[in-house]
């Protein structure tokens, strides 16, 4: 496809002498989540036995891959080192074990990898598609400031030097900085005279912000548009529906009550066309997965 391969590693801990079982699929209480709508909720389970490792698919829609062969479901098929199988449109590469120092620092929490995975796919879109702040109100109604994806601070204050100009006469020079990286996006008080509220609370240090937020500086109140946290939000949503039949919202993270945001292309998030690999490296001490993908 000529993209570039982009590479995550994410470590899951167990304990020496346990039962090591890793569940992989889309829910979020899976210990893999992969958020992609043709991964099922609990999609396959990758596990040790004495003898050496396999992999089991647990009746999922669209199946689970040891090579070209489908597995049947809750038939477990061994897996030696080197072998590929995929889950759903996603490869997994099992590279055999290592010792727990090689894990090195790169490692990811599994708490942040679905997260990380989605923004990861929105690397791909137009910069006008992924997240930015929206100025509600006086003075500068309508105003917009795009988030750069490079994780780099953007300032805003009345001062000219800024990134972001704000003509409010409550507002210090220098008045907050916002940061995205792949962990989402975070508000910092440049130790500003009066302050900043998210969602009508005031901080007192660095906060996460989610799609929807409202957050006021001064009079100037700004709407934060996160496409990637509305993206992942709506898959797990999805995902809660179809495991219980109903309508079952997820509750919201703090200082969150996001809006009815538009977005240009909102109906399309469910449907990135992606080809993701999955390397595999299991420790002494828990699962390393090191996924590279072209989105």
């Amino acid at each position: 496809m000529g993209a570039a391969v982009i590479e995550r590693v994410v470590e899951v801990p167990f304990e020496t002498g346990e039962v090591l079982e890793v569940l992989i699929g889309r829910h979020p209480g899976v210990a893999i989540e992969l958020p992609f709508s043709a991964v099922s909720g609990r999609h396959a389970r990758f596990f040790r036995r004495e003898n050496g490792y396999c992999v089991e698919d647990l009746d999922s829609a669209n199946g689970t891959f040891l090579g070209q062969r489908r597995l049947l479901p809750r038939a477990p098929e061994p897996v030696a080192t080197g072998d590929r199988f995929v889950v759903a449109d996603v490869e997994l590469v099992f590279e055999g074990e290592i010792a727990a120092t090689a894990s090195g620092s790169a490692a990811a929490g599994t708490a942040t990898l679905a997260r990380r995975l989605v923004h990861d796919l929105f690397a791909g879109v137009a910069p006008a598609a992924c997240a930015h702040l929206v100025v509600e109100g006086p003075p500068s109604p309508g105003r917009e400031l795009a988030l750069p994806m490079s994780g780099r601070m953007v300032r805003l204050g009345r001062g000219e030097d800024c990134d972001f100009v704000l003509a409010d006469d409550d507002i210090s020079r220098e008045h907050a900085a916002f940061e995205r990286s792949a962990d989402g996006i975070v508000v910092r008080d440049l130790e500003s005279k009066n302050g900043i509220e998210v969602q009508g609370q005031r901080i007192s240090g660095p906060t996460k912000l989610c799609d929807g937020n409202l957050v006021r500086l001064g009079k100037t109140q700004l709407r934060v548009v996160d496409p990637e946290d509305r993206y992942l939000r709506r898959l797990r949503l999805s995902e809660a529906i179809s495991q219980t039949g109903k309508e079952r919202p997820e509750p919201e993270p703090a200082a969150a009550n996001p809006g009815p945001v538009a977005s240009p292309f909102e109906s399309r998030l469910p449907d990135f066309a992606i080809t993701v690999a999955v390397v595999a490296l299991f420790l002494v001490v828990g699962f390393v997965f090191a996924l590279a993908f072209a989105p």
